[in-house]
């Protein structure tokens, strides 16, 4: 039933194992595979549960969680976690993430040499949303690769250049003023000194592929294919891994 959804078996018996831990903890009832006959709505709708919460696991960003009346909501709800699909409750503030953000980038546009301290004096550090980027990540880990021109030293591959200096993703001035602020590390092309992103810098894993669970060295080439790095069809591919912090 489940093949549509291109799910392997090993992942469906997951989920299976996670419906009967489910039952023997809180129902003290029989595994679920024992009692396929006796199987009603509600059976399937666990099933259903289950299937979507290791599939599409989620992490919650809890707003508004600066408030006095929040407080108890919050803990509540992260005690409760994990349920319905969501693992991971992460408590944040929307207007507190709002006036860090245009309190570094009014800053970084006027050529305010405001210092980290100054700012932290005046805005509190907005890094609810970041944690809870990261906490969903975490919760389906991505595949990192690094492409490289050689591979001993690991030196960065020189037609990634372009993407890395001009592509529309990269964090504009104001982004990188708020990156500092919260602590954060800048590209490794941004100039401090001449405010903008430089080429020509080649340093070992410079550059970065966030990949999906599951790909391909073919799905890494249609990238890098798609962004300009390499051209023409896929031939052969060298790789290593494990190889350090």
């Amino acid at each position: 039933m489940f093949s549509g959804y291109k799910q392997t078996q090993s992942f469906l018996l997951d989920v299976m194992n996670a419906i009967d831990e489910y039952l023997e903890r809180n129902e003290s009832e029989d595994p679920t595979m024992a009692n396929l006959n006796k199987w009603d709505q509600g059976d399937l709708r666990r099933l259903i549960s289950a299937y979507l919460g290791l599939r599409f696991p989620m992490a919650l960003a809890l707003n508004k969680s600066d408030k006095e009346t929040a407080a108890k909501f919050v803990v509540d709800i992260i005690d409760s976690l994990p349920i319905h699909g969501a693992r991971i409750g992460v408590p944040l503030s929307a207007k507190i993430e709002m006036n860090f953000m245009k309190s570094n980038i009014l800053s970084s546009n006027q050529h305010n040499q405001k210092s980290k301290n100054d700012v932290e004096k005046t805005e509190k550090v907005g890094n609810g949303v970041w944690n809870c980027l990261q906490s969903a990540m975490c919760l389906r880990e991505p595949v990192l690769v690094f492409p490289v021109s050689d591979m001993e030293s690991y030196m960065a591959y020189s037609s990634m250049d372009e993407y890395a200096v001009r592509d529309a993703s990269l964090p504009s001035l104001g982004m990188i003023a708020c990156l500092e602020a919260s602590g954060g590390v800048t590209p490794t092309l941004w100039n401090h000194e001449r405010k903008m992103y430089i080429s020509g810098v080649s340093e070992p894993l410079r550059d970065v592929l966030i990949m999906k669970q599951g790909s391909t060295v073919d799905n890494v080439y249609a990238h890098l294919k798609k962004i300009g790095a390499v051209s023409g069809e896929f031939v052969r591919a060298e790789a290593a891994c494990n190889i350090g912090e």
